[in-house]
């Protein structure tokens, strides 16, 4: 007799993460417990001994071995084209999770049908909460973040717009880009938009996918929830977390954005100081004079723009 087919799918990408997978494995599973469900551990050519703790203590997974460490998006792809769930589940390996909070996620993923993807909030383990949740990035992001004006108004609503600093990162919210370490989305939605974006092998991967899911193919809202939580391991951390939460399912909009105020003394100084010390230098070669000098004009003039009321 044929297994049931599986109403979640959780892909895990392994990557020498022999340190984390314990945790990991035993909260996921806990935490799967409540319906028909499968593992997928896609591993992309760890050498730290996880494939042997896999096939030793979780038989029951289906392990991937990619012999080589392929990215993180190839490695997602992979695990997509071998699932066979209704929800697709992508996550990381240095995650554990609280108990219920898998559920949490769906449940409310399945209230609301509009809804592309879920992710869930994030706490470090010890305790401190994780800056999850970021807005699409713009072009005035780059000129702020250069500037620093999101290091000098690091809750400002406009100066640090990408990052959301002024969101407490605890409620839940509509959001453009949850962080990709747990993403949990129905099949139709992965079926419309696609694959991950290999040209993104670890980075910004799940930036792309988010634009694309609300920009192309897929018009839907993506929800960061502060009611299914997961613990997020910083560094070498391992301080135990309480094992629940009560943090409410609140929607907060989005506030109107506030125009910036930019001093065009200022940004002129600091973009000629970018241009020459980033744009020109990190690479090890000064590049051409006039490519030089109409980036200069180019950025200069960019901060103008902005500087305008």
């Amino acid at each position: 007799m044929s297994d049931p087919k599986p109403e979640i799918s959780a892909i895990v990408i392994v990557f020498n993460g022999r340190q984390f997978l314990p945790e990991l494995l035993a909260t996921l599973r806990e935490n799967l417990s409540f319906t028909p469900h499968e593992l997928i551990l896609v591993d992309n050519g760890s050498v730290d001994g996880s494939v042997e703790y896999i096939n030793e203590h979780h038989p029951e997974a289906l392990l991937v071995e990619n012999g080589a460490n392929l990215g993180f998006a190839k490695a997602v792809n992979i695990g997509l084209q071998r699932a066979r769930g209704d929800f697709l589940y992508v996550l990381n390996q240095d995650l554990r999770f609280r108990p219920g909070a898998t559920q949490r996620l769906l449940e409310r993923l399945k209230s609301e049908p509009q809804l592309g993807m879920i992710g869930p909030g994030y706490v470090y383990f010890d305790g401190v909460p994780h800056k999850s949740v970021r807005a699409l990035p713009k072009y005035r992001h780059v000129i702020y973040r250069a500037l620093l004006l999101d290091r000098f108004f690091p809750r400002h609503r406009e100066f640090s717009h990408w990052r959301m600093g002024w969101f407490d990162h605890k409620t839940e919210m509509y959001v453009d880009q949850p962080m990709g370490a747990v993403m949990l989305i129905p099949r139709p939605v992965v079926e419309r938009v696609g694959m991950m974006d290999e040209a993104f092998p670890i980075l910004f991967n799940d930036v792309d996918y988010c634009h694309r899911m609300k920009t192309g193919r897929v018009s839907a809202p993506v929800l960061s929830s502060g009611g299914g939580r997961a613990s997020r391991r910083r560094f070498d951390q391992q301080v135990p977390l309480p094992n629940e939460d009560h943090l409410a399912l609140v929607h907060v909009p989005i506030p109107a954005q506030v125009r910036p105020v930019v001093r065009v003394p200022d940004a002129l100084v600091v973009w000629i100081v970018v241009a020459v010390g980033v744009g020109d230098f990190a690479d090890g070669r000064l590049r051409a004079p006039s490519a030089y000098f109409r980036k200069i004009i180019f950025l200069t003039a960019v901060s103008v723009a902005v500087s305008i009321r």
